[in-house]
């Protein structure tokens, strides 16, 4: 049972086990968890408080099992807090009798039992909820957003519990203080992903936002809420639409409502059956139950608005982390895969290594990552543990990818270490191996759970090494339209860095999986650079072969006259004043590598789709056939002058 997108909770146990707790991933780390007003909120849904809940009596103690460090700080790491189950009355229920309106019935279908307490479908699995939920709330309270909820509606509870009965109830929950844009269309929305959290409680049946269903009765000019500007901000005149347009946020509050049913156990007689016997019987259900539900669940709703709402702040956010000078904070992220060369320069780094990637794009190989598996498995890695990347992109590349499949998936941090690998590989979570039939063919969307740039590594990078990064930054320029000022030679600024990796983050936000095209703009020169790098046995650096790749694409766009007479040049200049090659080597030409371009990762078919830069902010993507016959040639190609 799991929930989420970059905040990932899972819920386990049952009711009468001995234990149900979560694990919570993807939580920031360093913020510091008050483990009393955490308390605090669980007593909120505790059960036994009071005359209108259950008497079943259960402290409900959090017991922390990782992700906290001894200050009550989280480490980034997978929170899995637990609660012990103290006052359980399994032979309080029925072994083969349904109750009616309860999920006896489909469980015993499913399964071949009904489990005592209703399993995983009691209302004693929201107490894990409430854990996330509480440390997502202490979140956003720093972050400037509130969440609150309340039943707005309970029929006469003293009455139905007189009679043996359960009443249901409607909880409203407010959330204020996010900013408009989260969220987005169709699958994606804001509103979608609160409904499929809030119907994780057992006994929801319905929830509406803003007007909700009375909307189906209004007209249009009556249900729209007038646009207005307020203190310089655009706000609405009304919030018939509770703070969700097109399943993006508004930037008013975001206003829901949760309908919850009677509970199911009841103490009337009921008509059922015997499942083992397939006979009519008559219930009389025993045991402790809440007369309604509703009461408690308010906790439950505002734990998992809270959930919710941190999950889309923090994929709106990024997950990079920018410093100088961070090699301690480093070394105590735990177990770790390093570059050979940071090896060698930074000892303290390696001192946690569990496997040293042999420097160099020669070493990017399933070979390579076979024996990362191996190392993961003798380090005794487990599904809820997380492996630290240290090196450049090859290192990236690679462990991002053995985290991927290992154990079918562990968390990983990226460190990147070259400036290549600062600016491209350390966000967007593509990670590959090469095969000898082309590079990066074997791989998968895995992103790193943070990304820590330290600009300190950057000072003992050799020349040809900062140039090859600045050929993804120039590329990015090219993306963006945006030409730095800067002469773009040397060790860049933090805010040069920034803006640059900027430009990926906003493309790959776009389209995370490269399922509209947008992403595709990324790999501008990139066609000709792998078949480049290829050819030449990986001579040149992949900055450097995406600087020639960038200018041969570019005289491709002016030969398909989708790009201005004059626009290859200017990217030849852009490229030469960061001093990298902007030529072809001598004996390879553009027909030549074309065999090899065939074989891209982004072929389709017979044609290979290029993302052809044709001017400053002008990316396309062209589908070509990469026979001679069909595709003109460049005339630049120095294997042929």
């Amino acid at each position: 049972m799991q929930l989420g997108r970059q905040l990932k909770l899972e819920v386990y146990g049952e009711s009468h086990a001995p234990k149900i707790g979560m694990r919570l991933t993807g939580f920031p780390r360093g913020e510091r968890v008050d483990v009393d007003k955490l308390q605090t909120f669980m007593e909120r849904r505790a059960p036994g408080r009071d005359s209108n809940s259950t008497q079943r009596r259960e402290p409900d103690e959090v017991e922390f099992v990782s992700g906290l460090d001894a200050k009550g700080v989280t480490t980034g790491g997978t929170i899995e807090a637990i609660i012990r189950n103290r006052d359980c009355r399994s032979g309080d229920y029925e072994k083969s009798v349904p109750r009616p309106g309860h999920a006896d019935y489909p469980n015993w279908v499913k399964t071949g039992t009904i489990p005592p307490g209703g399993g995983a479908n009691s209302g004693r699995m929201t107490a894990p909820m409430c854990i996330a939920g509480a440390l997502a709330l202490q979140s956003l309270e720093r972050k400037g957003v509130k969440i609150a909820a309340k039943a707005v509606f309970c029929p006469d509870i003293e009455e139905a519990k007189r009679e043996g009965d359960s009443v249901g109830g409607i909880i409203e929950c407010e959330i204020d203080g996010l900013k408009p844009g989260l969220g987005g269309a169709m699958f994606d929305g804001f509103d979608g992903a609160i409904a499929e959290a809030i119907f994780g409680i057992p006994g929801v049946k319905g929830i509406e936002f803003g007007n909700g269903f009375a909307a189906a009765r209004l007209r249009g000019s009556e249900n729209n809420d007038p646009f207005a500007i307020e203190n310089g901000k655009v706000v609405t005149l009304g919030n018939n639409h509770g703070g969700i347009l097109g399943g993006m946020t508004s930037g008013m509050k975001v206003v829901f409502r949760v309908a919850m049913k009677p509970t199911p156990s009841i103490y009337k007689e009921q008509k059922s059956v015997d499942l083992s016997t397939m006979t009519p019987v008559a219930l009389t259900v025993r045991g402790r139950h809440d007369p309604c539900i509703a009461l408690r669940a308010v906790p439950v709703v505002e734990a998992l608005a809270a959930f919710t709402a941190l999950d889309f702040i923090l994929e709106d956010e990024t997950s990079v982390e920018y410093g100088e000078n961070l090699m301690e904070e480093i070394a105590s992220l735990g177990k770790c895969v390093i570059d050979s060369n940071v090896a060698r320069l930074y000892p303290r780094l390696a001192e946690n290594a569990i496997f040293t990637v042999p420097s160099g794009e020669a070493t990017k190989t399933i070979d390579t990552v076979s024996a990362m598996w191996s190392a993961f498995a003798k380090a005794g890695l487990g599904r809820n543990d997380c492996i630290v990347a240290i090196g450049g992109g090859v290192t990236g590349d690679m462990t991002g990818f053995a985290a991927a499949t290992f154990m079918r998936g562990i968390d990983w941090i990226n460190v990147p270490t070259t400036l290549l690998s600062m600016v491209d590989a350390s966000f967007g979570g593509k990670t590959a191996c090469d095969l000898p039939e082309g590079k990066n063919l074997a791989g998968a969307f895995h992103s790193p759970r943070s990304v820590i740039i330290d600009t300190a590594f950057l000072r003992t990078l050799p020349a040809r090494e900062l140039a090859c990064g600045r050929a993804e930054m120039i590329k990015h320029e090219i993306i963006s339209g945006r030409v730095s000022p800067a002469s773009g030679a040397g060790i860049p600024s933090l805010d040069e860095l920034k803006k640059s990796l900027a430009v990926k983050i906003a493309t790959v936000k776009r389209d995370p999986c490269e399922r509209t095209g947008e992403r595709m703009k990324l790999n501008a020169g990139h066609t000709v650079a792998h078949a480049l790098e290829k050819a030449t046995g990986f001579a040149l650096t992949h900055g450097e072969a995406v600087a020639i790749g960038c200018v041969e694409e570019a005289r491709l766009a002016e030969r398909l006259s989708l790009a201005k007479p004059g626009w290859a040049d200017e990217v030849k200049a852009r490229f030469q004043a960061a001093a990298l090659p902007t030529e072809l080597p001598d004996g390879i030409s553009f027909e030549s590598l074309k065999p090899l371009m065939a074989g891209d990762k982004k072929r389709d078919g017979a044609s290979v789709v290029f993302a052809l830069p044709c001017g400053w902010g002008d990316v396309r993507a062209w589908r070509m056939d990469l026979s001679p016959k069909t595709l003109p040639e460049t005339g630049h190609n120095k294997g042929e002058q």
